[in-house]
């Protein structure tokens, strides 16, 4: 017999329903949605989906099923946050400032560059909190340092 995965040892704490919820809290993770697909009325769906929600045993299940959907596609932390530095790379790119020029008919260079500032704030910040997790490796090591993990172990200095 195949022994059992942390998700499914996480549900049988839980009641049928509960662990319905779940499962389809994750397709759109919309709570309202997943009561009712659930079976839970839908006049109460919402309230029935903040209660369940809070409770630990169900987050811990949800988390449990996320980390064997992300382990399947090959997800962690890591490819996370290099997704996220890549996105602050293209946001910090300078593009030029065009101004429509009326009497050239064409948009012309207006001497002035720009960038996605809100953007690359956004990216530094989910990086700042992804930092705290980033020295716990799912195999107890330390993992790969801040700087491999950013710049993909190429050797660019800042």
């Amino acid at each position: 017999m195949a022994e059992r995965t942390e998700a499914e040892k996480l549900g049988e704490v839980l009641k049928p329903r509960e662990r319905t919820f779940v499962r389809e809290y994750l397709v759109d993770l919309c709570g309202t949605k997943a009561a009712v697909r659930a079976g839970y009325s839908e006049k109460s769906a919402a309230s029935q989906a903040s209660r369940l929600l809070r409770k630990p045993e169900v987050r811990a299940y949800r988390d449990a099923l996320l980390q064997e959907q992300f382990d399947a596609i090959g997800v962690t932390k890591h490819s996370i946050a290099a997704e996220v530095w890549k996105l602050y790379e293209r946001c910090t790119q300078q593009r030029p400032v065009r101004i429509w020029d009326s009497q050239k008919h064409e948009y012309v260079f207006a001497g002035l560059w720009e960038f996605d500032v809100k953007g690359a704030l956004k990216a530094l910040d989910m990086l700042r909190q992804m930092l705290p997790e980033m020295g716990k490796d799912e195999g107890g090591g330390a993992g790969p340092s801040l700087e491999d993990m950013v710049m993909g172990g190429g050797g660019r200095e800042f």
